[in-house]
């Protein structure tokens, strides 16, 4: 947010959370600062981010898509998440978190849901309309062999105005 607010967030993922941090408890009660920290109003603690993870499979994947030859998914991440949103610390959180599970294939078939299909599979609500809206779920496959790519036609990179939401995450298999 532009200042300091209190935010209550409930999301509904098909098929259930396996795992939140903080607790979610009927919902996020949390204290938003314009710097992206959070402090979990329900425990005191302060948090970079909510996490959660749910039950996969209950969607199609992309049928837009890229095949990455192994070597080159540091620079496609980079470059990629940067046009869908991200910035610079959220791009390298996701990179952090996820490249080192993209090693073990000589090739990856990486596709991304955005808002739209998130709001489908893990309905978001909050208590404050958020102005600027993010979500992003990268869905992977490992290849031995490349496929022919669909790699899809990137819409304009969002422009972040006012309070500002931002989720991404992906696929494990």
């Amino acid at each position: 947010p532009t200042k300091t607010t209190d935010i209550d967030v409930t999301l509904t993922p098909t098929g259930g959370f396996t795992y939140t941090e903080p607790v979610y408890q009927n919902g996020w009660r949390v204290t938003a600062t314009p710097d992206g920290t959070l402090i979990n109003r329900d425990d005191g603690q302060t948090y970079p981010y909510l996490f959660w993870e749910g039950r996969g499979g209950l969607y199609s994947s992309p049928t837009k898509f890229w095949v990455v030859k192994k070597s080159d998914v540091h620079t496609f991440l980079v470059s990629t998440l940067a046009k869908l949103g991200l910035n610079q610390k959220e791009t390298a959180d996701f990179i952090e978190f996820w490249e080192p599970r993209m090693q073990s294939a000589d090739y990856y078939k990486i596709g991304f849901h955005g808002t739209e299909v998130m709001d489908l599979i893990a309905p978001l609500t909050l208590s404050q309309k958020a102005n600027t809206t993010l979500r992003i779920l990268m869905d992977y496959q490992e290849l031995a062999t490349p496929i022919k790519a669909n790699p899809p036609i990137l819409p304009a990179t969002p422009v972040r105005k006012g309070f500002t939401v931002i989720e991404w995450g992906g696929v494990l298999r």
